[in-house]
Parts: structure tokens; sequence; C-alpha cells
């Protein structure tokens, strides 16, 4: 390779846009998550394994607190009351979701097919988004979804 030429990968590596890296940071924490997951649930049932993982956020949102609290000025708004209850509903749900996929792995399923199986939930926000935001799928997007609902059979036979 030219000198020229990795000049160029490292002006791309640098032009990469922001959300694009802390959506790769998300895969490689989540995808790690999993494998914990699955390693935790051979010694704990899936509400300790809840209860330890909740826990485990604490250090997270003493800085989330800072950090909320420093930009709180900044971000007084009229929607603030209706973004808390769907930040508080969102809580939930996650919460309830993550107790589904620890019984998924202490019932015996293997990490390798329920994450990624669950990893599968973006399709429910799309069929959700068509139905209630009315966002709207190119041909491509009715592909990639249609791909990933095989890929759930595929991955459960």
């Amino acid at each position: 390779m030219t000198h020229k030429g990795f000049m160029n990968e490292e002006n791309q590596l640098k032009t990469l846009p922001l959300w694009l890296l802390w959506s790769l940071a998300t895969i490689v924490l989540w995808g790690t998550w999993g494998l914990v997951s699955k390693i935790a649930s051979s010694g704990v049932d899936a509400y300790v394994n809840q209860l330890l993982y909740t826990a485990g956020l604490a250090p997270l949102l003493i800085f989330v607190a800072w950090t909320v609290r420093k930009n709180a000025e900044a971000e007084k708004s009229q929607g603030r009351a209706a973004g808390v209850f769907w930040a508080f509903l969102t809580g939930i749900l996650g919460g309830v979701g993550n107790l589904a996929f620890f019984q998924a792995l202490v019932t015996g399923g293997n990490a390798s097919v329920v994450a990624p199986v669950t990893a599968l939930f973006p399709m429910v926000t799309v069929v959700l988004a068509l139905l209630f935001l009315k966002e709207k799928l190119g041909r491509t997007q009715w592909v990639g979804l249609t791909l990933a609902f095989v890929a759930i059979y595929l991955l459960s036979a």
C-alpha cells in the first residue's frame, strides 16, 4: 500500500460520523454484555441477574446524574415532562426486556442464539415507527426487514 493510500484511509477514519462511532461502541459493549449475561445465568436466576445488573448501573448513574445536573439549564424546555414520562417508560420496558432475556438464558438458551435473536428487537421499533410515527421505508429497508424475520427463523430452528 502506498503512503497516499494510507492517508486516504486515515482521512476516512477521521470523517466517520460521531453517531457511527457510538453505534460501533454499542455493538461491542452489548455483544460482550450478552456473553457475560450467559455466564452469570449459570449461577443465578433471571431475577437475581436483573437485580445485580441494575446494581451494576450505579456507578454509571452517578456520572449521568452529574452530567444532567451540569447541563440542566441548557435543557429546560416545554416538552420536559413528556420526555421524563417516556424516558421512565423506556426504563420499565428495558428492564422487563432484560428479565425476559435473562430468563431465556437461564432456561437453557445458548448465548450464541439468544443474543442474536433478541438483538433483532429493532424490527419491533421499525414496525411501531411505521404505524405510530408514520415513518416510511424504502425498498432496501423492506428487504432488510424481511431478512431479519428470516434470521429469527434460521437462528431458532
